[in-house]
């Protein structure tokens, strides 16, 4: 499930492209910091095989699984190209590497590295967003549903100011799933705290509700998705709540093993204090390699 009011646009970018003195030191800090999360989702490819969970109680209901059952665990790479409307004419541009590895036992790595482009400041190149990893734990799974906990640690390592949110954010999950006849509901709690950084910008402190529902599909090689969700800003006492529906294909064999995919995803965001108006996201998953 991918969250629209993303925390990196949780606030308006600023306007002034100043840089405080040690800003480059604290990059390099925190990129090290990160290098240890990115050798242990890299270090367990012979764990891979535990992502077809030929045990899991919902497998039985998907022909192949293609990402939207949260209580899967595969290894996975993804390609997406996101764009967002921002307010004023404003507009960002950012192509995320996300890569998920099994770890056994329910348990899984990802690793998200976003390129990213803001026109807020004049500066229409490209750069280093915030990267994340995210630690995440199946349990309680039966045939009615599954528990899903996630820890993700969000790191201040863009390359300019507007890249980022300025700030290392700490992002927790709990999914709750139910396998239903007609379809998987997975409802969630996300809280994002900022935890330390530049003190230019309100700490984040975010909270949101998502309701999460994919439908069964009469030809299992589509796929669609619904994601309405309500986020309250702690900081600012305000509301905003968007909606994303996802829509895609299974593309078969891909050449690089298991199966291949190609995604839509518009959303529209309400709410005075939202961050973006609007957003619409292309992706390219590959599945089970």
């Amino acid at each position: 499930m991918l969250r629209w009011c993303s925390v990196r646009s949780g606030a308006r970018p600023r306007t002034d492209d100043r840089v405080p003195p040690g800003r480059s030191v604290r990059h390099s800090v925190t990129i090290l910091a990160a290098l240890p999360g990115l050798a242990l989702a890299m270090v367990f490819p012979v764990l891979s095989r535990a992502a077809d969970e030929p045990s899991h109680p919902n497998a039985e209901h998907q022909a192949a699984d293609n990402g939207t059952d949260p209580t899967r665990v595969s290894r996975t790479v993804q390609l997406k190209f996101e764009h967002l409307d921002l307010f004023d004419g404003f507009s960002s541009n950012v192509l995320k590497v996300w890569y998920t590895q099994p770890l056994g036992s329910g348990m899984s790595a990802v690793l998200k590295v976003p390129v990213t482009q803001v026109d807020v400041l004049g500066n229409t190149g490209f750069g280093l967003g915030d990267a994340s990893v995210q630690f995440g734990k199946v349990f309680g799974l039966s045939r009615e549903g599954g528990h899903v906990v996630q820890g993700e640690m969000i790191f201040e390592t863009a390359t300019r100011s507007e890249l980022g949110g300025n700030q290392n954010v700490f992002k927790g999950t709990h999914v709750r799933a139910f396998f239903l006849e007609r379809g998987i509901l997975a409802p969630s709690l996300v809280h994002n705290v900022g935890l330390w950084g530049q003190g230019d910008r309100p700490r984040v402190n975010l909270s949101t509700v998502d309701l999460y529902y994919v439908p069964k599909m009469a030809d299992p090689r589509n796929l669609v998705t619904f994601d309405p969700n309500v986020s309250y800003n702690w900081y600012t006492d305000t509301f905003f709540a968007s909606l994303a529906v996802t829509v895609g294909r299974n593309l078969g064999p891909s050449p690089f093993g298991g199966n291949h995919f190609v995604l839509l995803k518009p959303a529209v965001l309400f709410g005075g204090d939202r961050p973006n108006k609007w957003g619409l996201e292309l992706t390219y998953r590959v599945i089970g390699f």
